[in-house]
Formats: structure tokens, C-alpha cells, sequence
């Protein structure tokens, strides 16, 4: 069907004269002038501000970010030893999990003797330290410990290897919840109530801690820069200006010279390196590398990215990666649409769901999905290790604070952490009854906030070049926080040609003031049904490669229709 929206839903922006001066002042073209002011809300007056956001520095963005007083004590650990022996790098099972585990991997393995990882399984070992595998550390002959994407809030565990004379760095950026003991913890949430400006990924703490304290040289590290856009993307990390230019030197790394392993990923998925897209690592490579930490063991996702051994070796670790993924998607889908039954008009009647057959792997991408489809917090629980234990993941949407939910239940639960608007937690299977009646009450009590109206551009697709789309994709990359921009046509039924795309007319053709939006999945007729009704189109440009030149292309998005009457 064709999405449509309400005239009312839409906040239009013009490009008048305050525009257009301020492209002059900016030197830059006029639809990313008032895209600029549409996405940062400023003043013409801030044009120093302006100025920066328009083109970031990456060494001033870099020097800006605070990693907390561990940053320091981790330097002085790193410049007092030759070489830490044997290091083993302890991860998480998602994909900035394995991201910081590899580059953990790739910076200590020029001060050790051997380098070892170990990724714990989701449904077995849970989120974070497991006591159980830090006891055999010292088994293991492991001189150094290296924890990434947790670990902040596990300083009493930590604390009985330091005193048994393991070294220990931490790199993580979760909140904080539990006192810090441990003085080699590197994460902006410790020192301070981190805001939008400082929060970035596990990944990028590490290569940031690596750069800014001098402890390895930046050619080296330039070279990781794509598991930093890995990880800032899958982590949904708000796209700041240096995470913008962390993902954007990243990508372009991606671009011209992918490691091995990613570099066959893209062959499997018929993904063109050259025309490597943000869009493309959402929405392709990395479910594929996330998949196999939700049903299985993310051992796989760490080789594929370290690409060691033949092309056989790594072209089966991608072939894998690609398989679970198709088996994560099977089952995304049948546990979405058993609980999409249970949502009537929008309206979800029990906000704490939990089933003894789900597979937790899986939980914490339906409960993204039902947040962002209804707006409207959920939490997904099923038993884990043999039912000993309940995991459970929280979605909420703007305006929530999952960490501050399960904060308020805290003592009930057997472990809890995550991100303002995603977290995870355990629960003792006795104490599941009251947990799962307080966590339903809090969710009910959260105030939802109404979507805001859309922002868009008034101007006609056949007035926008690939120029001057160019120009305003130096805004991104774009993603959460940065949206970007959409535009917006008006126009009367009369003025529309509608014509069929593709063999079986399931896509269409939007001829519109001497221009085409593509409309994809929407077929000629379900356009036609809606055409009288029809004031306007929301679009947005893609650059696309025929025959590897670029060409603009407009993908519509909905049509606008009036507002119906009661």
C-alpha cells in the first residue's frame, strides 16, 4: 500500500531570504543551508556554531570528548609494562561487542606475547562478566585482561583478579550503576552524566582511548576506523559530529580497501564496495553479523572480522554469518506477528510479554520493532541457561528512560543495564511473578510524547541536482539524531502521471513536474485509488550508480492528503 500522511503532520520549511543568506555566509548551496537549520535548530546568528556543524573538525571533535579519569590511569598501565603476556579480551556477543573485541585484539597484540578472546553465549553466560569464566583466568595463564562493551559496573569481580596480579583495562560505555573500584575503567559515563555530545560506542571509546592517549600511532589505527562505523552504527549511537565523522572515515575505508572478511561479506550479499552505503551496514551487513550472537555463539562474527587463515576459511564464516541471519529473520518474524495478535487499534494490552519457547536471542530486535511501530514501551522475557535464570530485554520510546526502569525495580533483579531507550536485565525465576507486575506498572505509568510533526523541504524534485544533494549529504551520515532531510512537492490530482515500474507492476512511477519518484512496493492501482485525495509527496533523494556513474534518483515516501473532516 502507499503511505500516506495528513497535511497537519508536516512543518514545512521554505527557502526564502534568511536562507539564502545564510548559504552565503556558509558558502554553501541553498537545500543544505536550510537543511543545516531544520537539523540543528539554531539561529542565523550562530554561524561560528553553523560553520562547525557544516564542516567538523576531526581533531578538535576528538579532543573535545572526555573518557572519564580511567583514560589516564589506563596510559600509565600501558607505558609501565613491555609486554602484558598472555591477554585474553573479553567481549560481548553483538556487533559492537565483536567490533571492540577485534580492535582490542589488534592493539594488544603489539605489547603480548599471545592474544586471545573469549565472547560469552547470550542464552548460557548472559550480559557482561561471568564469575564463573573470570574464575578460570587465572587457570588459563592469563596475565592481562581486557573487558570491552561492559564490564563498568562488575568492579568486585574484577577486583579478585587485580589482587590475584592480572592487569585489567576496561573499555565500555554503559551507565553506571554499581560503585567503580577499579581505576583502569575507560568510559564517559563514569566521571559524569554523559550527554548526546559524549556518547559513543564501546568501539569507538577503545579507538579514541588509543588515539588521544598517544599509545599507538594513528596510521595504525586509521586502518580500524571500520569497525568503529560498524559498531557506531549498529549501536544506534547518536550521530554527533565526531560520531558523524568516526562512521564517515570509516565508510570510506569500507569503500576503498575493506578487511577481508567484510570485504567478503559484501561479495555474498552482492553489496558493490565502491557504492557502499550507511543504509546498506544497517540494514544488510550488520544483522548479519549481529544474527549469530542472538541464536548461537558470536565466535563466528569475530573471525569473519579478523579474517585470518585462507579464502575458504573466511568465505565460510561470512556463509555462516549469512545463514544464521536468514534463520534470525525466520524467527523474528513468527514471534512478531504472535504478539502483533495481541495489539488492538495501536493499543497494547500487556506491556510485559514472556514465553518459555522464545529464543532470548531474538527478543531484544522484536521489542526495537513493536517500540518504534506503536511508540509504546515493551519488555520480552524467556527463560535462559536451562530455565535457571529469566532474561529479559526493554524497549521504551522518546521520552523513557529503560535504565531508569529497571533502576527503579533494581532490587528485584538479578543483573540490569543498557541505554536510555534499550536495556536488559535478569531475574530469578521466583521473583519473575513480582518483577514482571512492577515492570508493568512502571511501563504503564510512562508518559508517552506525541510524534513530532515532520520536518520537510518544499521543493520540487526537478528543481534539487546531484550537486546539491551532494552538498547536504556532507550533514551526515545520517541516522539517530541526524535524520535526513526529506523534501516535500505540492501538487493537484491533475498534475500527477502515474505509470508502472518493474515487470509484475508492483512498484510504480510518479511523474510529477517533469520528474520521477520511484515508489517502491506500491503498485500503479494502489496509487491511483488514493489520487483525488492526494495535495503533495514527501521524497528523498539517493544517489545511485548505472554503468558506475552517479545518478540522482527520488524515492517517495508517503503522499500528502487534507486533513479528512469529521
Amino acid at each position: 500500500m502507499l503511505p500516506t500522511c495528513l497535511t497537519s503532520e508536516l512543518k514545512i520549511f521554505h527557502i526564502d531570504d534568511a536562507i539564502r543568506e545564510l548559504a552565503s555566509d556558509l558558502n554553501c548551496d541553498e537545500l543544505a543551508a536550510v537543511a543545516l537549520k531544520i537539523l540543528h535548530e539554531c539561529d542565523n546568528d550562530d554561524i561560528d556554531l553553523l560553520r562547525g556543524l557544516m564542516r567538523p573538525d576531526f581533531l578538535t571533535q576528538l579532543a573535545s570528548l572526555q573518557l572519564g579519569s580511567g583514560s589516564r590511569a589506563a596510559r600509565s598501565l600501558w607505558e609501565a609494562k613491555s609486554s602484558f603476556g598472555n591477554v585474553l579480551v573479553y567481549g560481548d556477543y553483538d556487533t559492537d561487542g565483536i567490533c571492540s573485541t577485534v580492535l582490542a585484539m589488534e592493539i594488544f597484540r603489539n605489547k603480548a606475547a599471545q592474544v586471545r578472546y573469549f565472547i560469552p553465549r547470550r542464552d548460557v553466560h548472559g550480559y557482561g562478566l561471568n564469575s564463573e569464566i573470570l574464575d578460570k583466568v587465572v587457570s588459563w595463564g592469563c596475565n592481562t585482561l581486557v573487558v570491552v562493551d561492559c564490564g563498568t559496573n562488575d568492579s568486585a569481580m574484577l577486583e579478585k583478579l587485580q589482587e590475584a596480579g592480572i592487569n585489567i583495562f576496561v573499555f565500555d560505555h554503559h551507565s553506571v550503576s554499581s560503585p567503580i573500584t577499579i581505576p583502569t575503567i575507560v568510559n564517559p559515563s563514569v566521571n559524569m552524566e554523559a550527554g548526546d555530545q559524549q556518547k559513543i560506542c564501546a568501539t569507538a571509546v577503545l579507538w579514541c582511548w588509543a588515539c588521544k592517549e598517544g599509545v599507538i600511532s594513528r596510521d595504525f589505527l586509521k586502518y580500524s576506523m571500520d569497525l568503529v562505523a560498524l559498531a557506531t552504527i549498529a549501536d544506534c549511537m547518536p550521530l554527533h559530529n565526531l560520531n558523524r565523522l568516526l562512521v564517515r572515515y570509516g565508510v570510506d575505508l569500507m569503500r576503498a580497501n575493506p578487511r577481508r572478511g567484510l570485504g567478503a561479506l559484501f561479495d555474498c550479499l552482492g553489496i558493490n564496495k565502491a557504492q557502499l552505503s550507511e543504509e546498506h551496514l544497517s540494514m544488510r551487513v550488520i544483522p548479519c553479523l549481529n544474527a549469530p550472537g542472538r541464536i548461537s555463539t558470536a565466535d563466528v562474527g569475530v573471525r569473519a572480522l579478523l579474517g585470518a587463515g585462507s579464502n575458504d576459511a573466511v568465505y565460510a564464516c561470512v556463509n555462516e554469518l549469512t545463514r544464521i541471519n536468514r534463520k534470525r529473520q525466520s524467527l523474528t518474524e513468527e514471534i512478531a506477528k504472535r504478539i502483533d495478535t495481541g495489539i488492538t487499534n495501536g493499543t497494547i494490552k500487556q506491556k510485559v510479554l514472556y514465553d518459555s519457547e522464545w529464543p532470548i536471542g531474538v527478543l531484544s530486535g522484536v521489542a526495537s520493532r513493536i517500540c518504534a511501530e506503536y511508540n509504546r514501551p515493551i519488555a520480552l522475557a524467556a527463560p535462559a541457561n536451562s530455565g535457571k535464570i529469566i532474561r529479559g530485554t526493554l524497549r521504551v520510546p522518546e521520552g523513557g528512560d529503560a535504565v531508569g526502569v529497571l533502576k527503579e525495580i533494581s532490587e528485584k533483579l538479578d543483573a540490569w543495564g543498557g541505554h536510555k531507550y534499550a536495556a536488559g536485565f535478569s531475574v530469578l525465576p521466583e521473583n519473575w511473578p513480582k518483577v514482571c507486575e512492577d515492570l508493568e506498572r512502571v511501563l504503564t505509568d510512562i508518559k508517552i510524547i506525541p510524534e513530532k510533526l515532520m520536518p520537510v523541504i518544499d521543493i520540487s524534485p526537478s528543481d534539487v541536482n546531484i550537486s546539491d544533494w551532494q552538498e547536504v549529504c556532507q550533514l551526515g551520515p545520517f541516522g539517530n539524531n541526524n535524520p535526513a532531510p526529506k523534501l516535500f512537492v505540492g501538487c493537484n490530482p491533475g498534475d500527477i502521471e502515474i505509470t508502472p515500474l518493474g515487470k509484475e507492476n508492483k512498484h510504480s512511477c510518479v511523474k510529477i513536474d517533469g520528474a520521477k519518484l520511484l515508489a517502491f512496493g506500491v503498485s500503479p492501482k494502489d496509487v491511483l485509488a488514493i489520487t483525488n485525495e492526494i495535495k503533495g509527496f514527501v521524497y528523498h533523494p539517493r544517489i545511485d550508480y548505472w554503468r558506475n556513474e552517479k545518478q540522482l534518483q527520488f524515492i517517495l515516501d508517503c503522499a500528502v492528503i487534507e486533513d479528512r473532516k469529521e
